[in-house]
């Protein structure tokens, strides 16, 4: 079985606090506890049957009926788990039982021999020392190399393993000067998200250790080294926080490296941290710290309206009575700034396609301009000692902008190949080092010369993988309902031509967060592919792909924008001979999943089946994470119109019988703490009892995982491509005969 293909820009661990495995005459006795499976629901399968418990409330004078409420309360979570564990017993059942896994199999075999051996994954820089893992090696560990060609060094086993207990390392933090790293580990999936410090040189822990840390976002912990080295700022809940509430009230604490766990370490912002500056309890505090600037910038993602931002020198730390100073009209986003000596430079929205801004740390003053409209989408913003660099992004294609801090006139740089950039980072004083990939090419490590301008590979990395010889990928256009044209790119065998005859199409999509899905890749999109499928990344609005004005109008009061797109992209391909309806699929992940569920409902005769990864099912009771810090997104907690908005996009009040409803595969991480899993326990509940329809609605849970990596395992990723070729009916991957 192949390990690494899953483990592209991953790092798993072993361990499993749920992977104890019942006993048949357990899970006979759980069986008869939750009720006898239900022949006539399904002809062919017998599921699981979870206990109704009715259930009304009224929210603004709308009544909403909920028979699996209860699988969300804190006392009924042993026996949520156990339905849970026995659905997704029978789905490893079912799925394993489907034919074809050797062909998946070789087609990641054969993608893994195009590997390089020494492919790597960059994780940080140091000046010139660059800090690597390496894809295909028996012996996993984070290496490091002086300069671009010397020799490498191992500098740190995977996983990491202290007082013999494994883990996983979620985040990785270098320090400005000093050969020190700062790590947030966690283990067995998401779990005991905690910050260790490491020296890179000696090789060994320092005695620090903080913990519980706040996952800030799906991509870890917010965590920044001061400017001098000696400790770092890191964001912490209440301890007295339920579960469901493990983003509220945070608090930005100091530590300083002194030998000394975290007794010690000081609130300096955040909720209830000091009278002047008040937060709510769903505002979530970011730090940031930079090599060329002695400040530390407090940005706020607020729950609700516009983010904020604060600053303060290092040197004046103090406690609650830091003096913070608010940088007036500046709505700080995550990733769009950079700082040198007292000035921000940062990406704003008040024009189109964004400018660049220039900020005074010192006194806060309202932003100058630094860079008008370039007619580029900006996206994001680096800055070294004597050079800025600006990605700018497109549908199917990223560029880089490079300007000086003394004359903003921007250069573009030359691009290898198009496709997506990403992993910017400053190698030396000015130099950039960045990633590129598309939907047919695997990552490529360049380095960009700031005296010469140069783009080159980045020597003795990785070398170009390119599947373009087989398959190819261009752009075409879907006029929407209300007539916006929808990019969407399309993935295909060379020998395909797109319209000539329906072939099966998995559309993918996700508009959410302003994020844009740049053409990356993916294994996953190579087994559709290989296979004879077209798969299609719809860019639809919510995104980023055409500017602020293309997110706004798929966020709240126009979310339901975003489900429309997909569902005009699936009938144009229907009605242009793309496909068949019996041959089409939807996948999408996390926010990406309101796509899945309300386009399979509002149009179910487009899509033979859907795959519901990490999903947000409910955004009406759910009090996850993404309750409060996503009111901008879709819809605010305290008005009648934003709950409205949250109840019509929420799946799972819009369940209905449908005996023809799509096939449905729900995906989700025992520990995944944005979306809890009961919240898609409820949702498969319900799907399987009121659809009552005639294809399968499985539950596959990831007892090792939390949000991002539920799913990824080698087997999983068969698993579920399995599950939407037999759906689809493609003749290599049925059920065996004995099923």
């Amino acid at each position: 079985m192949i390990n690494k293909i899953a483990m592209i820009h991953l790092t798993r661990i072993e361990g499993d606090r749920y992977n104890s495995k019942y006993p048949i005459y357990l899970s006979l006795l759980l069986l008869i506890f939750f009720g006898s499976f239900d022949s006539e629901l399904y002809a062919q399968f017998n599921f699981p049957v979870a206990r109704k418990v009715p259930f009304d409330t009224l929210i603004y004078q709308t009544k909403l009926s909920d028979e699996y409420s209860w699988m969300s309360r804190p006392e009924n979570e042993e026996e949520m788990l156990a339905f849970a564990r026995l659905q997704g017993e029978l789905t490893k059942s079912i799925l394993d039982s489907i034919t074809g896994t050797e062909i998946i199999e070789e087609v990641l075999e054969n993608i893994e021999k195009s590997y390089s051996p020494d492919e790597i994954t960059i994780k940080g820089v140091q000046d010139n020392l660059l800090y690597y893992t390496k894809e295909a090696q028996e012996k996993p560990a984070l290496f490091k190399r002086n300069g671009y060609i010397a020799k490498e060094e191992e500098v740190l086993p995977l996983p990491v393993v202290i007082n013999s207990r494994k883990y996983r390392i979620k985040k990785y933090r270098f320090a400005f000067h000093k050969p020190l790293l700062a790590l947030m580990l966690i283990e067995s999936g998401e779990l005991n998200p905690h910050i260790r410090f490491y020296d890179l040189f000696k090789k060994e822990f320092l005695a620090d250790s903080i913990g519980p840390v706040l996952f800030n976002d799906a991509s870890g912990v917010s965590m920044a080294w001061l400017p001098d080295d000696s400790g770092i700022i890191y964001t912490q809940s209440p301890a007295e926080n339920s579960k469901e509430e493990n983003y509220y009230r945070g608090k930005l604490k100091l530590h300083l490296l002194t030998g000394n766990n975290q007794q010690t370490d000081v609130s300096v912002f955040g909720k209830d941290v000091m009278a002047s500056i008040s937060l709510r309890d769903y505002d979530i505090p970011y730090v940031y710290s930079f090599r060329y600037s002695p400040y530390i910038i407090a940005r706020v993602r607020a729950g609700k309206g516009e983010n904020y931002a604060y600053a303060v020198h290092y040197s004046k730390l103090d406690g609650a009575n830091t003096p913070w100073i608010k940088l007036q009209e500046f709505t700080c986003n995550d990733g769009i700034f950079t700082a040198k000596d007292n000035f921000i430079y940062a990406v704003t929205f008040d024009v189109p396609n964004g400018k660049l801004v220039k900020v005074n740390l010192n006194t806060g003053e309202p932003p100058v301009t630094f860079l008008n409209d370039q007619n580029k989408i900006l996206e994001s913003i680096i800055g070294g000692k004597d050079a800025i660099y600006v990605k700018y992004t497109a549908p199917g294609k990223d560029g880089i902008l490079k300007m000086s801090y003394i004359n903003p006139a921007p250069i573009e740089l030359p691009m290898p190949f198009d496709g997506a950039i990403g992993g910017l980072r400053i190698i030396g004083e000015s130099d950039l080092l960045f990633d590129i990939t598309n939907w047919i090419r695997n990552y490529e490590y360049y380095t960009i010369s700031h005296a010469t301008d140069s783009v080159t590979l980045l020597p003795g990395g990785n070398h170009p993988n390119s599947f373009s010889d087989k398959f190819t990928s261009r752009l075409v256009y879907v006029p929407s309902r209300d007539g916006v044209n929808i990019p969407v790119s399309i993935v295909y065998n060379k020998d395909i031509i797109p319209g000539q005859k329906p072939l099966p199409v998995l559309i993918d999509g996700y508009g959410c967060f302003g994020s844009s899905m740049s053409p990356a890749f993916i294994p996953e999109v190579l087994i559709w592919v290989s296979q004879g499928g077209i798969f299609a990344e719809a860019h639809i609005r919510g995104g980023g792909e055409l500017g602020m004005e293309w997110y706004k109008s798929g966020s709240y009061p126009t979310k339901m924008n975003s489900i429309n797109d997909i569902v005009d992209v699936a009938e144009y391909f229907v009605k242009n001979n793309y496909t068949r309806p019996s041959q089409q699929a939807i996948t999408g992940g996390s926010c990406g999943t309101l796509n899945v569920g309300l386009a399979t409902l509002q149009r179910p005769d487009l899509f033979r089946v859907g795959l519901y990864e990490v999903g947000i099912p409910d955004l009406v009771t759910n009090k996850g994470p993404g309750f409060g810090k996503g009111q901008n997104e879709f819809g605010p907690l305290d008005t009648e119109a934003g709950f409205m908005s949250r109840l019509s996009i929420s799946a799972y009040y819009h369940i209905v019988e449908n005996k023809n409803a799509p096939a449905m595969l729900s995906i989700n991480g025992a520990s995944d703490y944005i979306v809890p899993i009961h919240n898609v326990a409820r949702y498969v509940a319900k799907l399987q009892n009121v659809q009552r329809s005639e294809r399968p609605s499985l539950f596959l849970v990831d007892w090792e995982s939390g949000h991002q990596e539920a799913g990824k395992s080698t087997n999983d990723m068969i698993r579920k491509y399995k599950f939407l070729f037999w759906q689809t009916n493609h003749p290599n991957f049925q059920l065996k005969s004995d099923q």
